[in-house]
């Protein structure tokens, strides 16, 4: 199964291209099975998602956020699986982590390295389930200490589209055989790292 977990839309996040029906008709075009919407700050709620997932049968549709934890240091948390605004009133990592993780959903730091500080959490000793890896938005060399954070860590690794447009999908995905029926299948699936890293190229 090809999976994108990080995936933004023109319905809430301002700085995406696509709406979220070309992204669908794309995603399905090229092989996804599954994909996560992940908005700046901003989730869509059972209804939405319920609506797209009705026109686009051939695609499993979840819903995400992507959290802004810090627009200083520029700290975004992957929480897959939610569609509930409470996380939009929280800026406490430890808080938004908790939450997550006793709601069982997944939590990826992404782009970890983009920017100075935008680690900060797990300079502090909070540690979310994943870091992201390669993405449309991680250069190689960010990758690279993504990579050497997660071992070091011990925490798993994720590939993922960051796709904000069209052009970005089928960079960088995972795919796992691991059933993918509900949202929250994720976090098992990552956590016993049941996938594989992708990386194919540019649309």
């Amino acid at each position: 199964m090809k999976v994108e977990l990080h995936l933004h839309t023109n319905r809430y996040s301002a700085c995406a291209v696509a709406t979220p029906g070309e992204f669908m008709r794309r995603l399905v075009e090229i092989g996804y099975e599954a994909v996560y919407i992940t908005e700046h700050d901003a989730v869509w709620s059972e209804w939405e998602i319920a609506q797209l997932q009705a026109g686009h049968p051939l695609i499993r549709i979840f819903p995400g956020l992507e959290r802004t934890l810090s627009a200083e240091s520029m700290q975004h948390l992957l929480i897959l699986g939610t569609t509930d605004p409470a996380y939009l009133q929280m800026e406490d990592p430890a808080e938004v982590l908790e939450k997550a993780r006793a709601e069982g959903h997944l939590t990826i730091l992404a782009h970890p390295f983009r920017w100075e500080g935008a680690a900060g959490m797990l300079d502090s000793g909070l540690r979310p389930d994943a870091l992201e890896c390669y993405s449309s938005n991680h250069t190689a060399a960010e990758a690279a200490r993504a990579a050497a954070a997660a071992e070091r860590l011990d925490l798993a690794l994720v590939n993922t589209g960051d796709s904000h447009g069209l052009h970005s999908l089928n960079r960088f995905w995972i795919e796992t055989d691991q059933p993918l029926q509900k949202a929250d299948d994720i976090r098992r699936i990552v956590m016993n790292k049941a996938y594989v890293n992708w990386v194919g190229e540019a649309e």
